[in-house]
């Protein structure tokens, strides 16, 4: 776990503070932060993300402040154009992380992209900053509590991490029936995107629902769920993104890592006789820029197979047609087309190293759907809320059913 305690004016490592005194932790599960300086008379306080093993730069920070209660401090970023904070600004907690609102709640944009002020209220003893809502095991957990006793859910251990000290869980619902399909959703390949677990909660509680999209699936697929590939990464609050000497999502040729190894033996053992659908559910960059304005979005990845992509595209219309009237948006107007951006992947370049995930998924002979699908990490065409992105994956699921049941009127 990370261990990181910086008093107004005095870095202190495995220390307590004075009373009275500010101080900055991160020595929790997710936390990340780094102190470059701290003026106490002007109350800037000057920070930078973790980068540990990651390769150039990057966003994730996490951290809380104490004994600031009714003061203005204005933390600021590295200068030199990268953003760090999202384009709501940071996410917050005064309740020790069971609640969270934006810094800009009401869907302002944050500018600039390198600083915030934040004015704590008299009774705010300790306030957490983070890049996005945080999410890690506990998390997890909680939301799982609620089927813990249910005999149709299977709690198993996909491997253990790479650090051998940490099970990277899975849960399976095997199908009812005789199964016709594999259907496999991870998150958390970039140890920061915490907007894919939300999204899977709510494909899981769809799932379970009972309802006729939910039915369809547990009546013709058998379902596993891994909702942290980089265990080790997400607890120890880890970038995770660029990941030296390899980036997680990028490991599908060769299998450096356990999670790895393990979820491509997982797919090629249990899809024996069966069509394979697989989610991988990421976070996209910090904010949207004029380049990239689908960074605010949810947005997917067609694929260069004919077919997959023709079914990626019955996919992206069912999900427009589910979530309409949700809280947050989907439109399919910021998914990135086969043979564009991120799509542009060929099955060469797959071959000599750039194997994602639903790349690597996508060249399997029986793969019916797979695509990655990105969650953007303070806006969704909408404010983020757990709530929010929970419904997202509820209409998601309800998508893929729809998709996965008409498959079989397209050729293999």
């Amino acid at each position: 776990m990370n261990r990181c305690w910086v008093l107004l004016g005095l870095i202190v490592v495995l220390g307590h503070a004075a009373n009275g005194a500010i101080e900055i932790a991160c020595d929790y599960p997710g936390g990340n932060v780094r102190v470059i300086d701290i003026d106490e008379k002007s109350g800037v306080v000057k920070v930078a993300p973790d980068l540990r093993d990651t390769v150039g730069n990057w966003f994730h920070f996490d951290f809380t402040v104490t004994g600031a209660d009714g003061k203005k401090l204005s933390f600021r970023f590295p200068e030199g154009g990268f953003p760090y904070i999202s384009s709501l600004g940071p996410a917050i907690s005064a309740d020790g992380g069971r609640s969270w609102r934006w810094l800009n709640q009401d869907g302002r944009r944050h500018e600039p992209a390198n600083r915030f002020d934040y004015v704590f209220d008299e009774k705010e003893s300790s306030v957490r900053f983070a890049m996005s809502i945080p999410y890690s095991q506990k998390d997890w957990d909680d939301f799982m509590k609620a089927y813990r006793e249910n005999p149709d859910v299977k709690f198993e251990t996909l491997c253990k991490s790479q650090s051998g000290q940490r099970d990277v869980e899975l849960v399976r619902v095997p199908c009812r029936g005789k199964a016709r399909y594999l259907m496999v959703l991870t998150a958390r390949h970039h140890a920061c995107e915490t907007t894919g677990n939300p999204p899977m909660e709510g494909a899981f509680a769809e799932l379970m629902s009972g309802s006729k999209d939910g039915n369809w699936l547990r009546d013709h697929a058998d379902c596993v769920f891994v909702p942290f590939m980089d265990k080790d990464g997400v607890e120890a609050g880890d970038q995770g993104k660029n990941r030296k000497p390899w980036d997680y999502n990028r490991d599908y040729l060769k299998g450096r890592y356990t999670s790895v190894r393990a979820l491509k033996d997982l797919i090629v053992r249990d899809s024996v006789g069966k069509r394979i659908v697989f989610l991988d559910l990421h976070s996209p960059f910090v904010r949207s820029f004029k380049e990239c304005p689908e960074q605010d979005q949810v947005f997917s990845f067609g694929l260069t197979h004919a077919l997959q992509n023709a079914r990626w595209n019955d996919f992206r219309r069912n999900w427009i047609e589910t979530q309409k009237g949700g809280g947050l948006r989907y439109t399919g107007a910021y998914d990135i087309q086969a043979g564009t951006g991120h799509a542009a992947i060929t099955e060469k370049a797959v071959r000599e190293g750039f194997a994602g995930s639903h790349h690597w998924v996508s060249m399997l002979e029986n793969c019916c759907l797979s695509t990655c699908v990105e969650f953007g990490y303070s806006l969704c065409g909408g404010v983020n809320s757990i709530a929010g992105m929970r419904e997202l994956g509820m209409n998601m699921m309800k998508a893929v059913a729809r998709t996965v049941s008409i498959e079989p009127k397209r050729s293999n």
